[in-house]
This record gives C-alpha cells, sequence and structure tokens, in this order.
C-alpha cells in the first residue's frame, strides 16, 4: 500500500508535536524542556541566569544526602567537607566565622580564608 508524502509529513508532524523531553546534560532554556525528574540548571551571568543551561537534577534541600556542595541548594554546603575521609555527607546551612572550613561556600559571610581546596584548613571570615 502506497502512503505517499502526506502521511510522511503528518507522521512528522505528529512526532514533532509530541514534545518529547530532553535528557540528563542536554542543554535546555526552561525545566520544560526536561524530562520529567529535572531541571534546566543554568549557571550565573551576574545577578542573572544565563539564557540557557543543562538538564540536571534538582539541588537537594537541608538535611538531604550529599557527596559534594555542588549537589545541594545554593544557600547550603554538604557535611562531608567537615569530615576529612567522608565521601557522603547531608545537606548543611553554612558555618559560623571563625569556623573551619574547605571552601567560601561553607561559610555564612562566603569568605573561607587560608583553604588550601584539599583539606578543611581555612577559617571563615568576615566578608
Amino acid at each position: 500500500m502506497r502512503r505517499g508524502w502526506r502521511y510522511g509529513w503528518l507522521m512528522l508532524v505528529a512526532l514533532l508535536g509530541t514534545g518529547c523531553s530532553i535528557g540528563l546534560g542536554e542543554r535546555c532554556e526552561t525545566d520544560g524542556d526536561c524530562a520529567d525528574e529535572l531541571v534546566c540548571s543554568k549557571p550565573s551571568q551576574g545577578n542573572e541566569p544565563a539564557p540557557s543551561g543543562v538538564c540536571d537534577y534538582p539541588r537537594r534541600g537541608l538535611d538531604e544526602p550529599c557527596t559534594v556542595s555542588a549537589e545541594c541548594e545554593a544557600s547550603l554546603t554538604c557535611s562531608n567537607h567537615f569530615t576529612p575521609g567522608d565521601r557522603y555527607g547531608k545537606c548543611v546551612a553554612p558555618r559560623e566565622e571563625g569556623s573551619a572550613c574547605f571552601a567560601d561556600r561553607d561559610c555564612v559571610s562566603g569568605t573561607c580564608e587560608g583553604a588550601s581546596g584539599s583539606a578543611l584548613d581555612g577559617t571563615c571570615a568576615p566578608p
């Protein structure tokens, strides 16, 4: 049975109209572009998010498990920074001035002075 060009065109329109979501690590502009369990994660450009990003897992909230701080919401850090040798931690609030820190993100002030980046050897300092 010959279906012709109209059938092919209708099939193409039907496929494009399904709104297939894109997967992990693929470029996106909105959360709706990504598969259901993913969000469109955009890097910051100053105070504004970039116009496009990549589909990624949503960031984790307070007391949720993490292996790196980047998995946590921007206002949190991963507790494994504070226990050398621990691979797993949970998303926690940043530390107060004078506390030991691994990176700027670990501090309420956003400033971790003297950190080598490979050990808990910095100190949370005033901004």
